[in-house]
């Protein structure tokens, strides 16, 4: 495995004891309670740190199983609209913090044999007809778990 971002795993395999930490031993009226308008519950931000860890699993499985590809998901909007849609509000904790932990496990184990794994590149679209950029596994690692950290810092500072 790369010596370059050794950090990379630990920080994708840090993000489940995170977003545990955020609901285990809370009330469904904690994990429901809005702060203010423009805020997510705690049940929306596991939903919605579970659906980015959905996509990032994806975009790793395309720079391993073909480096250099582009992974176009700029259809992706995950606020406003996205969520009523969704209706992260109404889905239970349960399934999305199996999937969550099974797909961090699932992913790790799909890196760590691969010598070059975390070096692996894939181009990203992140916005519709937006240009491509190029990014290495480590790098998505890294922006995941530093996307759940902000969400949940910003979950947790305001309950």
């Amino acid at each position: 495995m790369s010596k370059a971002r050794p950090d990379a795993l630990a920080e994708w395999r840090a993000v489940v004891p995170l977003v545990h930490g955020m609901v285990d031993g809370r009330s469904e009226i904690e994990i429901d309670r809005r702060p203010d308008a423009e805020s997510m519950t705690l049940r929306e931000t596991v939903h919605h740190v579970v659906e980015a860890n959905v996509v990032a699993a994806s975009i790793v499985t395309a720079a391993l199983g073909r480096p250099g590809s582009v992974y176009d998901w700029s259809w992706m909007l995950p606020f406003g609209k996205w969520m009523e849609q969704m209706r992260y509000d109404r889905k239970p904790l349960a399934p999305s913090l199996r999937l969550l932990e099974a797909l961090n496990e699932y992913v790790a184990a799909q890196i760590e044999p691969l010598e070059d794994g975390l070096e692996r590149r894939v181009r990203l679209r992140d916005q519709p007809d937006g240009p491509l950029r190029e990014v290495t596994v480590a790098d998505i690692l890294i922006q995941e778990a530093e996307h759940a950290r902000e969400h949940v810092e910003e979950a947790m500072g305001r309950k």
